[in-house]
């Protein structure tokens, strides 16, 4: 029995070897190649080999399908099958080096944003169309520098700074949270 590395190499061989044209060997060469990665497929479902047996069979025009029915099925009780799945809550902070630091409330400060009346928004966008045309993309740079300061990168920070900046981010969210009430 070949193994499916020897399986793939002789499945891309063959679809290496189809040419320009209709002939009796691209025929050959195609139905060879169709073959050997539906045996793939089939005999190592779960396997790299598998997955680009799909591919040479989606470059082929054929259509791939198998199941993971093997790979992801699990036997298990009527009652845990049909519990609700647990809320999963946003995480409020993440930790950096041995301080906890606050993180910004992106959903609730972009929803804000859209609560404002459309006359507003307009503006707001008619200011950033025209400083946009006059600073071109510098106009980005604060906006590049919140979410870095407000982000990952506040590990690089000392700790004075990255206080301040959680005392910012925190009365942000107490504002943010009291506007949405």
């Amino acid at each position: 029995m070949a193994s499916a590395e020897h399986l793939l190499h002789e499945a891309q061989y063959a679809f290496q070897s189809i040419s320009f044209g209709e002939t009796r060997e691209n025929a050959r060469s195609r139905s060879r190649a169709k073959s050997i990665s539906q045996k793939i497929i089939r005999k190592f479902p779960a396997s790299m080999e598998a997955a680009e047996a799909h591919a040479i069979l989606r470059r082929l025009g054929e259509e791939a399908y198998s199941s993971a029915m093997k790979s992801q099925h699990r036997h298990v009780s009527q009652n845990t099958h049909h519990r609700p799945p647990p809320p999963t809550a946003a995480p409020q902070s993440m930790f950096t080096g041995n301080a906890e630091t606050e993180i910004l409330n992106w959903g609730g400060l972009i929803g804000r944003l859209f609560m404002l009346p459309k006359t507003v928004l307009a503006m707001i966008a008619f200011a950033g169309f025209f400083l946009f045309g006059i600073l071109g993309p510098f106009l980005f740079v604060p906006l590049f520098l919140s979410v870095l300061l407000t982000g990952w990168f506040r590990r690089m920070l000392k700790p004075e700074q990255r206080k301040e900046i959680d005392a910012f981010v925190a009365r942000a969210n107490v504002y943010i949270a009291a506007q949405h009430e």
